[in-house]
């Protein structure tokens, strides 16, 4: 298992173990970057999310696509963000440099603005809370409000090639799935569907482990106690990709943070 995913794991089992009185943590991250990490529901009947980030970390991206034909970046409708004033900015100066970030590759380049780190700082707390993120908890579980997000990280913006993410396994291929897996030897006990998601038991370390189906590769990413098998993209996208690192600074006390429940 990567890091980045023990570490959502390990956090939830914290904010159970510390404020389970005050609130049930749910893990629902993993490999689905569109979903938030942790889904907060509070005795009081409220909810938000929470999202890991063991720094250094990845902290959110979107989809540009160079046109040729005029020599700038579009927006793709691919991406599960609206563009907003700070994504903009950003494609005002790539545009200004198309030459220079077209051809950026899988290595990337680095995104270079007089006030970049305010500029990345405001898409991520922006994103972040459009998506019902109220807090990052980073290394040795400190929380941080997300609209302190400037206070407590560096940012930086790389433009890339990288991967696009995975999607639910989908109804129509749900039992042809459940076959699949059964007739090749994976020790599956039990088999359960959330719409168009499957999830599966098994005693056997089956996370990350992957496998092909009619051209599309699969894999089994842990879920609590058991797996969902998530479909995984074969197509590979351009992004702008902000990564952090935490700067030296507290975070909220277990008991300002217990007061926020």
């Amino acid at each position: 298992m990567a890091v980045w995913e023990d570490f959502e794991i390990e956090c939830t089992e914290y904010l159970n173990k510390t404020f389970g009185k005050y609130a049930n943590f749910v893990h629902q991250g993993g490999s689905d970057s569109t979903v938030p990490d942790i889904l907060v529901k509070t005795n009081k009947g409220t909810s938000f999310y929470i999202d890991a980030k063991h720094c250094p970390a990845q902290c959110g991206q979107f989809v540009l696509l160079p046109d040729i034909s005029t020599n700038t970046f579009e927006y793709s409708r691919l991406n599960s963000t609206r563009i907003n004033v700070y994504a903009q900015k950003i494609m005002n100066h790539m545009n200004n440099y198309f030459e220079d970030f077209k051809e950026a590759g899988t290595g990337g380049k680095e995104i270079v603005l007089d006030d970049g780190d305010d500029t990345f700082a405001k898409w991520i707390i922006s994103t972040y809370k459009s998506n019902g993120v109220k807090y990052f908890i980073t290394n040795d579980y400190v929380i941080l409000p997300v609209d302190d997000f400037q206070r407590h990280f560096n940012v930086s913006a790389k433009y890339r090639i990288k991967r696009s993410g995975s999607s639910n396994t989908g109804r129509a291929r749900i039992v042809e799935i459940i076959n699949y897996i059964r007739s090749h030897g994976y020790a599956i006990s039990d088999t359960r569907t959330v719409g168009d998601k499957l999830f599966v038991r098994s005693q056997v370390a089956l996370h990350n482990k992957r496998f092909i189906y009619q051209g599309y590769e699969y894999m089994f990413s842990l879920r609590d106690n058991e797996f969902e098998i998530r479909k995984l993209s074969n197509t590979f996208n351009a992004n702008v990709i902000f990564s952090i690192n935490k700067k030296r600074a507290s975070g909220l006390t277990r008991e300002q943070f217990a007061k926020e429940l």
